[in-house]
This record gives C-alpha cells, structure tokens and sequence, in this order.
C-alpha cells in the first residue's frame, strides 16, 4: 500500500483542504475526488443515509454489460433500505458503523462496473470494502476512508441478504481498517472474521436458519473459518461450545477470535 503515499502534492493540497468539510451528503466535486478523473466521466448521483455517503455511477451509453443495469436512483433506494435494516435490527452492527462514522467518511459506491468484464463467472461478486478501489485520493489524510463498492449483481439480491453482505463488507472489513489489521491479517482470518459478522446479521434478521440459503452459507462459514475453527476445537472448549449452536453468540466468539489472533501473533 505504500505506493498509494506517492500522491502530487497539488492533489493532496486540495483534498486535505476540501475532506474536513465533507459531510454526508457529497458534492459533485468531493464525490469526483472519490472515484477519480476519468474522460469521460461517468454521471454521479448522491445522497446519504444517516450520516453515510452514498454515490451510485450511471456508465457511459456506449458501455455494455453482461446483465441489465439497475439505474441509479433505484439502486440507492435498494442500499438505504438494506441499511434501514440493519440499523433497525441490528445494535450492535449500528453501533460499529457508528464507530467507524466517528472515525472517518462512511460511503457506499453502486459501481455497475464492478466487478470488471474479464472477472470470472464461477463466483458473483456482490460487493467489496476497499478504500483504495478507486484512487490514492479516495483515502482521506487520516488514512481512515471506510468505502464498500456495490456490484451490479449484489444490488439485485433479496434486501435481507444484501444487508447481511454489507454489515460484512462495511462492520467486518471496515472494523479491520479501523484497528489497522485489514491486509495485515491472514486472508482466511480476514473473512473469518467478517463471515462472523454476516453470521449476526443474519440472526438479528431473523433468517431462517433451515433454508437452503441458509445451510450453504452455515457451510460456507465454516469453510472460512476452518482455522479458527479448529483452534476452538483444539485449544478452547468454551468457545467450541458457542460454535455448536444454531445461532451462536457472534459477540462472544468474536472476543475468543481476537485471543486466537494474539496467539497467532506470539
């Protein structure tokens, strides 16, 4: 990430200068700092949602893609309802984003562009948590820009899914780039920890667990938590005990997941 400290000083100059006045609802030219120059660009349309940036990129007409695009507009109303319910039915995923809000701008990029042409099909991409996705100026000089990119598949989902998906983008990854351990930390443990995430807000959504959708991703979660998995079955009977339950205390084995972290880390 280094190369990302390489930036003119011009462009530096002007966003530290332009970032302290951001508030929720961006500008054109603060959203454009966001995403970067691009000839032509893209159109942008913006809004917000309790403090959270949202920006949602109409392509240009001559961009084709592999499915029907959803417009703009429609797409925001999609991430505010998603996010309505997360903050309705989740406190503890509302009081991490409030966290991260706290910390650094919070915004939410719809990118019918993302992921590209060439990425393979095997595997939809829904969304994505990287500050860097766009530009070096799209992290603010604090170095905490908290930005997940909405692909155009994920902005179809079912709206308790898409939820669940950014309370793991945004809470999971973004409290990683909070405490400074996203991209530090073994990927398998990145995403166990963010699966974690997803697992709670699918609880408080009250999904229902014997579902087919439900079963794959239990599956899933374990798959990608095989790591930690195995260190509570060898070292940590208390918190195997959690794992075993249908709806286990995502809170609590979040607490034995930053024990086993230290552990790795000795």
């Amino acid at each position: 990430m280094k190369k990302f400290l390489l930036l003119p000083c011009i462009l530096f100059f002007v966003l530290s200068n332009i970032w302290p006045a951001i508030t929720a609802t961006l500008t054109q030219e603060q959203a454009r700092l966001i995403i970067g120059s691009e000839t032509p660009a893209p159109t942008l349309t913006l809004s917000e949602f309790n403090g959270i940036s949202l920006i949602a990129i109409t392509p240009l007409p001559t961009e084709k893609f592999d499915v029907p695009i959803v417009d703009a507009k429609k797409a925001l109303k999609t991430i505010k309802k998603a996010l309505n319910l997360i903050e309705i039915n989740s406190p503890f995923s509302k009081s991490q984003i409030k966290l991260l809000k706290k910390n650094g701008p919070v915004i939410i990029v719809y990118d019918p562009r993302y992921p590209g042409k060439q990425s393979s099909m095997s595997s939809v991409k829904i969304a994505l948590f990287s500050p860097y996705h766009y530009s070096p100026i799209s992290n603010d000089p604090n170095g905490n820009t908290f930005l997940v990119i909405v692909s155009r598949h994920g902005i179809k989902w079912p709206t308790k899914e898409f939820a669940a998906v950014i309370v793991h983008e945004l809470v999971g990854h973004g409290i990683q780039h909070l405490n400074d351990s996203w991209g530090k930390m073994r990927l398998i443990d990145m995403e166990c920890e963010a699966w974690l995430y997803e697992e709670m807000a699918y609880q408080n959504l009250k999904m229902d667990k014997f579902s087919n959708e439900m079963i794959d991703f239990k599956k899933q979660l374990e798959k990608q938590c095989d790591s930690f998995l195995r260190h509570l079955r060898s070292h940590n009977l208390t918190g195997a005990t959690l794992w075993n339950n249908l709806n286990p205390d995502v809170p609590k084995l979040l607490e034995h997941f930053k024990n086993y972290q230290k552990q790795l880390n000795n």
